[in-house]
């Protein structure tokens, strides 16, 4: 090897290490950058313990007051004095087909608001019933025609609670409902959510899309809607709600086969007519008032439905009689005309009268229910919610 190339590989030697010292220098000069930039420690928030857990949105569930009677046991039960049909009733009620004895009547279902009525309470002018609503208003500089609200109608069919839509007529000056049918004209217009009913409370998030409905619909006529503050609203539909649950009961007596024996469904029948009761096509009979408002139910104890088709070859081992109890003005004496149908289907029927347990239903027994009910009547009355009423059917329905 000459010497040129000797020297040409100690110069390149030497640039390779100069090179690498060179690298190794600013390696470190960058570490003491990054050292001083980022010395602080932080925490991360992923891995933190809170104190505190968020707030949730719940549902209220409903819950009963009354604990169910213990019924004392009796051999036999034989009615006291022939059963004479129930006379007519003088307040409103709705039926309820259920099958739950002594029960809370509470279950979520899917709404379906009827459309709108005014609520006419004694003593309370006609409008909106602003004990059980949220009410909004809508004000415009010209008159608003009914007509232009049927489609802000139907949108407050699903907001998942009951609105009534009403309005200060331009010429009459009074308070009406609300009928797109009609040629009215209102100059102001009052907007109500109902706060509780069988499905619930209204939360947070109904009362906020209740508002967005009535500032849409303000928007569109050109008008200023007026929301109140939401918050004392959303606490009173936690307190009807509350209140609502503890009276909430349906109560039921069932008629079953004392010896195993099947009742046959054209006995039933004939047993019930003669009681006054007609079938309907909710399966089951019902005794009206003459106003046509359901008083007590009477239901196959079993699963099967009554209808016309099925009523002479249908047998059963028990039917139940219910009582909506809210839902019934005069609860006590239809209780009473109920057991007096009951005593007289068991005699009939070679049947026995007994509570949700099957055991035997006492007059004692009966008693106590009677006890129940006068605790609940006056509960609700003292709510100024009274069985039967326009606004008890609105906070039960």
């Amino acid at each position: 090897m000459s010497n040129l190339q000797i020297s040409l590989l100690g110069i390149g030697a030497v640039v390779i290490a100069g090179v690498y010292a060179f690298n190794k220098l600013q390696e470190r000069k960058y570490r003491r950058l990054s050292e001083k930039h980022f010395e602080s420690e932080f925490e991360d928030v992923l891995l933190q313990r809170t104190g505190t857990t968020p707030e949730q949105d719940e549902r209220i569930e409903p819950r009963m007051a009354a604990a169910e009677p213990v019924f004392e046991p009796k051999a036999e039960i034989l009615p006291d004095e022939p059963y004479q049909p129930p006379p007519p009733a003088v307040e409103p009620a709705d039926p309820l087909a259920a099958h739950e004895i002594v029960a809370a009547a509470r279950e979520p279902a899917a709404p379906a608001p009827a459309a709108p009525a005014a609520i006419r309470e004694e003593g309370q002018p006609q409008g909106i019933d602003e004990t059980i609503c949220y009410v909004a208003e809508i004000h415009a500089g010209d008159p608003i025609a009914a007509d232009a609200l049927a489609p802000a109608l139907q949108q407050g069919l699903g907001l998942g609670k009951p609105v009534y839509w009403f309005g200060l007529n331009h010429r009459s000056g009074l308070l009406e409902e609300v009928d797109p049918g009609t040629h009215a004209e209102h100059e102001k217009i009052r907007v109500a959510l109902q706060l509780a009913d069988r499905n619930g409370h209204a939360t947070e998030a109904h009362l906020g899309r209740f508002c967005d409905m009535v500032q849409s619909v303000a928007g569109s006529l050109m008008a200023i809607a007026d929301c109140p503050e939401k918050q004392p609203a959303l606490q009173r539909a936690k307190e009807l709600d509350d209140f609502c649950a503890e009276v909430d009961v349906l109560i039921g007596l069932n008629v079953v086969s004392r010896d195993g024996g099947p009742f046959p469904g054209t006995k039933i029948r004939a047993l019930a007519e003669a009681g006054g009761m007609k079938l309907q096509p909710d399966g089951s009979f019902h005794y009206v008032n003459d106003a046509g408002v359901t008083l007590f139910t009477l239901a196959n104890y079993e699963a099967i439905p009554f209808t016309p088709e099925n009523a002479k070859t249908l047998s059963t081992h028990g039917v139940t009689l219910l009582l909506d109890v809210p839902k019934v003005a005069g609860g006590v004496r239809v209780f009473n005309q109920m057991v007096s149908l009951a005593k007289q289907m068991a005699h009939a029927l070679g049947g026995i009268l007994v509570d949700d347990n099957r055991k035997p239903l006492s007059d004692a027994g009966i008693d106590r229910i009677k006890q129940q009910l006068g605790a609940i009547y006056g509960k609700m009355d003292a709510h100024q919610i009274v069985a039967g009423s326009v606004r008890a059917l609105r906070l039960f329905s």
